[in-house]
């Protein structure tokens, strides 16, 4: 077997905090490595959070595709775009299918033990505004096509702010919409009355089960290629 060819790989290390974006640092580092190393093309990256790293892609799509998942369990747009480099960009899939959203949200709790306010929804809304169009401005640059997907409806209990947390989504998937990029409406495919993730559908009020899953995946069928 000949030699490969020398390889140049972008590790952005740890972010020298708690974040979530850690968790599977080392794991993506490997995997990347081999991915450049061998010079395969992906197909459909899907990068994200929880809801994308639960995701068994090859449950639900077609074999003959190369699906790479990018999905770390509670990280938020801030985190996605630090890592994005070397996550996306240096992988250049032909398709980047971006879903966050959920946990930048939750910066708008309050902190019960500290007795701490949550954040000011227009400083929220407009850190991820930003993220994700600087996300956009890479892929653009890198000659990635990006698929940007809604973020989930929810339905979380007290002491959460159920209905400020419908209004942070109807929001932000608003901006997603304008932004002019194919956009994949998980959202109304999955909300009861418009609003809420209903119970048939998550075991929690925030995470998809088997059967939405499902719904998503033939929601992102009818929208592209896949």
């Amino acid at each position: 077997m000949e030699n490969k060819k020398e390889i140049q790989q972008i590790k952005p290390g740890m972010f020298g905090k708690v974040v979530a974006a850690d968790n599977r640092r080392a794991e993506f580092d490997f995997k990347n490595e081999q991915i450049l190393y061998l010079g395969t093309q992906i197909d459909y990256l899907f990068l994200g959070d929880s809801i994308t790293h639960q995701w068994d892609l090859y449950a639900y799509f077609k074999q003959g595709k190369q699906l790479e998942n990018r999905g770390i369990s509670g990280d938020s747009s801030e985190y996605l775009l630090k890592r994005f480099d070397a996550d996306c960009i240096q992988l250049h899939p032909k398709f980047a299918i971006i879903m966050i959203g959920t946990n930048d949200i939750f910066r708008i709790e309050p902190d019960l033990w500290w007795r701490t306010p949550g954040e000011d929804m227009e400083v929220v809304l407009a850190d991820y505004q930003n993220n994700i169009l600087m996300m956009l401005d890479k892929c653009e640059q890198a000659g990635i096509e990006v698929i940007l997907c809604s973020v989930l409806p929810s339905n979380v209990p007290v002491p959460f702010q159920k209905e400020a947390r419908w209004e942070m989504t109807r929001r932000m998937n608003e901006f997603l919409k304008s932004t002019g990029k194919t956009y994949v409406d998980y959202f109304s495919r999955l909300a009861e009355a418009d609003t809420f993730l209903p119970d048939d559908l998550t075991p929690d009020g925030v995470h998809p089960n088997a059967k939405a899953y499902e719904i998503m995946a033939e929601t992102l069928k009818e929208t592209i290629n896949i």
